[in-house]
C-alpha cells in the first residue's frame, strides 16, 4: 500500500512563505483592522506611505491581500480598499485533549474550513500522528487547497514544558506525550513545520483573531479542562512568559487547595459519587445538564477559588475582558460566570471598573482552532 501523502510537500520550491517582517505587519493590521485603504495603514505599521504601497503590492501579487470596493468619503477619487485574502494561507490544528483528538482546517482569517474527531487513543502519540496525518490529506485534497499554501500544522498538548524547549509534563491521561518531540515527530510525517503549543494558550490565540479579541484588545483566557489553566493576550498579542509557561493557572494554589479548583476531573469525581455513570469529560461536553446532582455543589465549592484567580487576573493585567473558555460546555461555563462576582469596590466604597466576564463562541474545539491559527501566525505573520 502506498505512503499516504503529507499535508504539504516540503520538496516543492517555497514560492509563499515566509514573509519580512515589515509585510507581516501590514497583513496583521489589515486582518485587525478589516478592509482599509492603503493610506491608513502607516500610522498602525509605523511604515512610511511609500513602503506600505511597495509591501503590499508585493502582497497582493502573492495572494495574501486582495482589492475591495473603495468606500466614497467627501471629494477627490476614491481609494480601492486592501483586505486579507482567506485563501492566502491555510493552517492544520490538531488537538490532543485527555479523551479525544479532534482537528481542523482554518484559513488566513480564521475560518473554519474542516474538522473532524479521529478515532484513535489520545494517549498513542504515534498513532495520533498516522491518523492525524490521514485526515488531513484527505480533507486538503477534497477542499482543493495548494499544499504550497499550507503554512503548517499547530498542536494543541495539554500541560507545562519541561524547559523553553517545547517537550511538555502532561496530565496523567497523556503521559505517554511527557518529554514526547512532538514538533520534529509532526514535522517528519507531516512534511511541513509543525508548532507546539498549551492548549490554554492556543484557546486564547482563537479567541484572539475568531472570539473576543475582535472586541477585547487585552484579555485572560480560562480553559477549563482535565485540569485549569489559561491563556493571556496583551494588547492584541498572545503573551507566552520567559519559559512559555505563562498561563499555568493551577501554581497560583497551594497543594491543599488544588482539589477546590474549577478543573473537571473533580466535577467527574463528584457526579460519579452521586451515582451518575460518567466515564470521561467528553460525556460532560456532549450530555451536561445543570440540573444533575452535584453540579450545583461543585460550582459553589470551586467559587472562592475562581473569584479569588479572576482577582488576582484583574489586579494584575486590568483585562478587558475574562473569557471563560476550555471543554466546558456553554452551560456549565454559564454557571460558572454567574458564581464570579464583579469587582470589589475600594476602601473608600467607589467603584473600580473591572472586566467582562464572557463566554468563549469558538464553534469548535478551540484549543484546535488556535492551533491550526497558531501555525499561520509562526510561518506567515512571524508569531504575530
Amino acid at each position: 500500500m502506498p505512503r499516504p501523502q503529507g499535508v504539504n510537500q516540503i520538496s516543492e520550491k517555497d514560492d509563499f512563505f515566509p514573509i519580512g517582517p515589515s509585510s507581516a505587519a501590514i497583513l496583521e493590521a489589515v486582518r485587525v483592522i478589516g478592509p482599509v485603504a492603503r493610506s491608513d495603514l502607516p500610522v498602525p505599521t509605523g511604515l512610511s506611505q511609500q513602503t506600505v504601497h511597495r509591501l503590499s503590492e508585493e502582497l497582493l501579487e502573492k495572494g495574501f491581500l486582495e482589492r475591495r470596493d473603495p468606500v466614497i468619503q467627501g471629494r477627490g477619487k476614491p481609494s480601492p480598499r486592501l483586505a486579507v485574502n482567506p485563501a492566502g494561507a491555510y493552517g492544520f490544528g490538531v488537538s490532543v485533549d485527555t479523551d479525544t483528538v479532534e482537528t481542523v482546517w482554518v484559513d488566513l482569517v480564521g475560518n473554519i474550513l474542516a474538522q473532524a474527531r479521529i478515532d484513535v487513543d489520545p494517549n498513542e502519540p504515534e498513532a495520533v500522528i498516522s491518523r492525524a496525518r490521514d485526515v488531513a490529506a484527505a480533507q486538503r485534497q477534497a477542499l482543493g487547497l495548494d499544499p504550497r499554501r499550507v503554512a503548517g500544522c499547530g498542536v494543541s498538548i495539554q500541560g507545562f514544558r519541561l524547559t523553553r524547549e517545547n517537550r511538555f509534563t502532561t496530565p496523567q491521561p497523556l503521559d505517554n506525550w511527557t518529554g514526547f518531540a512532538i514538533e520534529d515527530r509532526f514535522s517528519a510525517v507531516f512534511e511541513c513545520p509543525a508548532f507546539a503549543e498549551n492548549n490554554a494558550t492556543l484557546g486564547a490565540i482563537a479567541e484572539l483573531w475568531s472570539g473576543a479579541g475582535k472586541t477585547y484588545p487585552t484579555f485572560a483566557y480560562l480553559s477549563f479542562n482535565y485540569g485549569f489553566g489559561g491563556g493571556v493576550v496583551l494588547e492584541g498579542r498572545p503573551f507566552y512568559g520567559f519559559n512559555r509557561n505563562a498561563g499555568e493557572l493551577t501554581y497560583f494554589y497551594l497543594e491543599e487547595e488544588k482539589r477546590d479548583r474549577p478543573a473537571l476531573q473533580f466535577l467527574i469525581e463528584v457526579l460519579r459519587e452521586e451515582g451518575l455513570e460518567v466515564p470521561n469529560i467528553e460525556f460532560v461536553k456532549s450530555r451536561f445538564d445543570p440540573q444533575w446532582p452535584g453540579v450545583a455543589a461543585w460550582v459553589d465549592r470551586v467559587a472562592p477559588a475562581l473569584n479569588r484567580m479572576v482577582r488576582a487576573l484583574t489586579a494584575i493585567l486590568d483585562p478587558a475582558a475574562i473569557v471563560f473558555g476550555g471543554e466546558a460546555p456553554p452551560a456549565l461555563r454559564q454557571m460558572l460566570i454567574e458564581a464570579t462576582g464583579p469587582r470589589l469596590p475600594d476602601r473608600y466604597g467607589r467603584t473600580v471598573p473591572g472586566p467582562d466576564y464572557v463566554q468563549s463562541l469558538i464553534p469548535a474545539e478551540p484549543s484546535a482552532v488556535g492551533a491550526g491559527i497558531q501555525a499561520i501566525r509562526r510561518r506567515v505573520l512571524n508569531g504575530h
